[in-house]
């Protein structure tokens, strides 16, 4: 059906013009909902090992790195995992956090400590020693020794 006297191949272009305009109306906003997960939900950034790491209560991650060990042990198949989150003491008291009670839990419930020194991969890292009341927050850089490709939860243990 041609427009008002308009030869066939413009009113034809018109067509296939709207339709490709509809087309991206819905289109555009799908793809925008393509993203890495905002960081204040607790999804970690940088890296692979981003999706495998998740944030425990009052933890919120903010960095991933992964680094190979310096000293491979034979027959593991180990990896660093250097982690930057915000901690948030909801603990029910003051505490110091003491850095080997962040951990990493994966789904097999094997547990690895969380350590700032000790490794070239961790040489550099300084973290806040002072005490945090109950609501207070601050910032934490952790290194985890773990199996590649680990995946579990990142959270503190007051327990022990």
């Amino acid at each position: 059906m041609l427009a008002r006297g308009m030869p066939a191949h413009i009113a034809e272009t018109r067509r296939v013009m709207r339709f490709l305009s509809v087309l991206a109306l819905c289109v555009v906003p799908f793809l925008a909902g393509c993203k890495d997960p905002d960081q204040g939900s607790g999804a970690a950034s940088g890296n692979a090992a981003a999706g495998f790491l998740h944030a425990g209560t009052d933890i919120i991650i903010k960095d991933v790195r992964t680094f190979s060990p310096t000293a491979q042990v034979a027959g593991t198949n180990d990896e660093y995992y250097v982690v930057t989150f915000t901690f948030t003491n909801n603990q029910g008291m003051s505490l110091a956090p003491r850095i080997d009670h962040f951990v990493i839990q994966d789904l097999q419930n094997r547990r690895y400590n969380g350590a700032d020194s000790g490794s070239v991969n961790l040489i550099g890292l300084s973290n806040y020693t002072g005490q945090l009341k109950v609501g207070e927050s601050h910032d934490y850089t952790v290194g985890f020794r773990v199996p590649t490709n680990t995946n579990g939860t990142l959270f503190y243990d007051n327990t022990f």
